[in-house]
């Protein structure tokens, strides 16, 4: 007995299944994503899924072909930034549609729900009914959501260092968040720039340069360094999140001793923000990339 394929209904679903494989494969990386792009991304795919079951067009079912084609929806789902960043979220892609796979057919061998498996041009069909396809399929989304999200809790815990930053005959005491997204660099020294928020600095330096910090002002930088000749203030100018310009005063401070690895930093300055860098209070600092 032949199984009816309707076309419609296995472009739509497909497109559906995609678009969550994208968004999974989008969040256990971290990458940011764009609605019209993933929608791309996914009518692309959920395309060549119909056009393989045509027995004109076979040679497109051969592995060479879908890597082109996975190539190419990962392409279009994500902006190319490096090499190393493509073959990531490359590898997670298919990680992801083998979790997906795999998941269907468990719940198809399982519960033997679907009536029968099919094949065309080598492309198996399972006959699961649409409900618990769209059902799992939302199922494993949350279900790879939340994983993600107590791992990536539990990493960001792993990668918090406590540091003592010693300056002008007194320390702070800071935690600090390894970021790869701070590449600040100060301009004319060329030192990497740690960011410390300015309540983990107070009381250890004046108030009066904590107050330049909050008003976000240069004006006063020649009486700042009056004020702290040993700190060798200077300001580092950067873009935030927005692209907006802006700028942080900075200091060289005497050492930054590492607490757990009893190890000393160097070549590291401190910029001093007035934002507070975490929602809940796990670390005020974030170190440099290159730290």
């Amino acid at each position: 007995m032949n199984l009816t394929i309707y076309v419609d209904v296995l472009f739509l679903l497909n497109m559906m299944i995609d678009y969550i494989v994208l968004s999974s494969s989008a969040i256990i990386s971290g990458r940011e994503t764009v609605r019209l792009r993933m929608l791309a991304a996914s009518a692309t795919g959920a395309l060549y899924s119909v056009i393989i079951f045509f027995p004109q067009l076979e040679l497109l079912n051969v592995i060479i072909f879908k890597l082109i084609i996975s190539v190419i929806i990962v392409l279009i789902a994500f902006r190319f930034i490096n090499i190393y960043a493509f073959v990531k979220i490359f590898v997670i892609y298919y990680i992801i549609n083998l979790i997906y796979g795999g998941g269907m057919y468990a719940f198809y061998h399982f519960t033997s729900m679907g009536s029968r498996m099919n094949a065309s041009n080598g492309v198996y069909y399972i006959d699961l009914p649409l409900w618990a396809v769209i059902i799992l399929t939302f199922i494993f989304y949350f279900l790879i959501k939340i994983f993600t999200k107590i791992t990536s809790s539990r990493s960001v815990k792993q990668q918090i260092r406590k540091l003592d930053i010693y300056f002008s005959d007194t320390h702070a005491t800071v935690n600090a968040l390894f970021d790869t997204g701070n590449t600040l660099y100060d301009p004319i020294s060329l030192l990497p720039v740690m960011l410390v928020e300015e309540q983990a600095l107070k009381g250890k330096i004046s108030e009066t340069l904590l107050r330049e910090v909050r008003k976000n002002n240069t004006d006063d930088l020649p009486l700042m360094h009056q004020l702290h000749p040993e700190l060798k203030l200077r300001v580092v100018p950067f873009k935030d999140i927005t692209g907006n310009k802006s700028f942080v005063y900075a200091f060289k401070p005497d050492k930054i001793i590492d607490c757990q690895k009893n190890t000393e930093i160097s070549k590291l300055l401190v910029g001093i923000v007035a934002t507070k860098l975490s929602a809940d209070d796990s670390f005020n600092a974030l170190l440099h990339s290159k730290v």
